[in-house]
């Protein structure tokens, strides 16, 4: 069946994904601005109609187009449910326990009493950038609310202040230093040493953040946000909760610890998968001539392996190499991708291939494991540095078994289970005589907010695919010209992982797409006059602008906080926009007074 309307776009296809990106997003804003429908309705008819507009979708000829733009709505809407549910229900019993136990307002005066009423926004704002380092967003936003709520009940006043001071770093993270996975991989793409672009990211990230909160603050002397009361959550035990005396309360170590040990448990995993699915970089060549000129020959298996997985383009620039000579840049950065591409796609190991190859003990002892995940990268690398002995530096990675020992207890779920197990013990042992079946009763309340949160965010993920779907993503980068470069290279930067974070919501979704647009352009052409370290951070900073309705964060702000939909425009997509515009002009800046050159 022809798709609705495709035949109106039929002498400018290049252009009509940004009609469907225009009209979906204009019908979203007229049903929840002007008609009032509730949004996970909006989202999803926005998600339909963006399929029903696309000219094609995945899926066709096989399904009629109609028919797909229903289920692949659906599909997405699952995919996001399934990354979001569990976490978002376990945050919620865990907030409830902090709250109804008294364990958030011990937390609280122990802030207060160490920083003061008049410094606790900023100590919540400094805090929280160093602590979101490792955790997504959506996480680290539900772990800490319930000590904005208390923070808010103890000094009676700055709420709007108090969630901000939580978001206006944790979102800076996210889009600028590893292990969150946008910056991971946009480093990859850009082939940049990891350990630069996190403190690059950490440092760069300051201005910004002080911009945002400076704003947030502003807006926070203007517009009056209360704390409302949302179904599990009673303002007068809240209320009565924060007059108790102090010794009525948990400790401070049980207090914290149900919000701690998931940050922990989940840093823990993060290091522990940066550093064993650590790949290669140009640095950990011995005798990178030699590397180059046996790939280029092909006399042993292995050799001919890795060489067959680079494209032709970088096979003829293999080819063009001279022996003895030091090897191009460009040469060695498609060696260094072929080498990545190898260790992480699928086991390296094959009898036939390996068997002129001495391998160490610890190759073998890792072997003998049979290793998954990036204990299997890691045997990959152990193989191929056996193999390439005289020209690979050797290296070590960590033990296999403390590994997945780290990354299961740190997995996300677990770690939140693990902090709601401990935070139904602190409620329990402060309120003698609770039974589970009462426990259960209390926390149905905040299961029934929970599951709006996530039909929400989750439709607003759909929209987002669908848009994805729709071909925008590819629109804009056949826009994309190959002709720019300095100056105008960070700002074409910026703006294309905007305008793709603005189209489909995810900011990791905008930053691995713009990255593998640019990546080609930057190596391209002529040198660049900065370390392309600040294209990295005009992505990352592209990639926050204007959070709005199809974007998860922003469902799980305002309606955690409790704020309607045009209070979560005013505050929260305003700080990322802040965010956004004041880490753009820091790399125009840095990269003209320090351009690491």
């Amino acid at each position: 069946m022809t798709p609705l309307f495709a035949q109106v776009a039929a002498t400018s296809p290049d252009y009509w994904p940004f009609a469907v990106l225009a009209i979906s997003v204009g019908l979203i804003i007229t049903l929840i601005t002007v008609l009032r429908v509730h949004a996970f309705m909006a989202l999803i008819l926005a998600a339909f109609a963006a399929g029903l507009l696309a000219k094609s979708l995945p899926g066709e000829p096989e399904k009629s187009h109609w028919v797909q733009a229903v289920e692949l709505t659906a599909s997405e809407f699952g995919v996001t449910a399934g990354k979001i549910g569990v976490v978002i229900a376990l945050a919620a019993i865990i907030g409830m326990c902090l709250m109804e136990s008294g364990a958030a307002d011990k937390v609280v005066r122990r802030f207060l009493a160490l920083f003061g009423d008049k410094r606790a926004g900023a100590a919540i704002l400094v805090s929280g950038y160093i602590l979101s380092i490792p955790i997504f967003f959506d996480t680290f936003f539900m772990l800490l609310l319930p000590l904005a709520v208390a923070m808010y009940l103890r000094t009676g006043r700055d709420y709007l202040l108090y969630i901000m001071a939580i978001c206006c770093g944790g979102t800076v993270t996210h889009s600028l230093v590893a292990p969150h996975p946008g910056p991971l991989a946009m480093a990859e793409s850009l082939k940049l040493d990891l350990g630069l672009t996190i403190m690059v990211g950490i440092v760069a990230g300051i201005i910004p953040v002080a911009c945002s909160w400076m704003v947030m603050k502003w807006i926070n002397r203007r517009l009056t946000i209360p704390l409302r009361e949302v179904p599990g959550m009673s303002l007068a035990d809240l209320r009565a909760n924060a007059g108790k005396p102090e010794s009525e309360l948990p400790s401070f170590g049980w207090s914290i610890l149900p919000v701690i040990l998931p940050i922990v448990l989940i840093s823990l995993a993060s290091t522990f998968i940066a550093i064993q699915g650590k790949g290669f970089e140009t640095g950990h060549f011995k005798d990178t001539a030699a590397l180059v000129n046996r790939l280029k020959v092909g006399a042993d298996p292995v050799s001919r392996h890795l060489a067959a997985q680079l494209s032709e383009t970088n096979r003829f620039l293999l080819t063009q190499s001279q022996p003895g000579q030091p090897p191009s840049l460009r040469v060695l950065e498609a060696v260094v991708g072929a080498f990545n591409d190898v260790i992480r796609k699928q086991p390296v190991w094959e009898p036939n291939r390996f068997a002129g190859v001495t391998l160490r003990d610890s190759t073998k002892q890792l072997q003998s494991l049979q290793p998954q995940a990036d204990n299997l990268v890691r045997l990959n690398r152990a193989l191929l540095e056996d193999a390439f002995a005289a020209e690979l530096k050797p290296t070590t990675g960590m033990s296999p078994t403390l590994y997945s020992l780290g990354v299961f207890w740190g997995n996300r779920n677990i770690a939140l289970l693990l902090g709601a197990l401990i935070a139904i013990f602190v409620l329990v042992r402060q309120k003698k005589g609770l039974t589970l079946a009462r426990i259960g009763e209390m926390i149905e309340p905040p299961f029934a907010t929970a599951g709006v949160i996530i039909l929400i965010t989750s439709a607003g993920g759909a929209f987002g695919l669908m848009l994805k779907n729709a071909g925008v993503g590819e629109a804009v980068k056949a826009l994309v010209g190959n002709d720019v470069s300095g100056t105008q290279l960070l700002l074409l930067s910026w703006v294309v992982a905007g305008v793709i974070r603005i189209a489909q919501g995810s900011a990791t979704v905008a930053m691995l797409t713009t990255a593998a647009m640019i990546y080609p352009i930057m190596s391209g052409g002529a040198a660049l006059p900065y370390h392309p370290v600040y294209i990295f951070m005009a992505i990352g900073f592209g990639a926050m602008i204007c959070s709005w309705m199809n974007d998860s964060g922003f469902w799980v702000v305002g309606k955690l906080s409790g704020f309607t939909e045009k209070e979560t425009l005013k505050t929260w997509t305003v700080a990322l926009t802040v965010n956004s515009v004041a880490g753009l002009v820091v790399c125009l800046v840095f990269s003209k007074l320090a351009p690491l050159i």
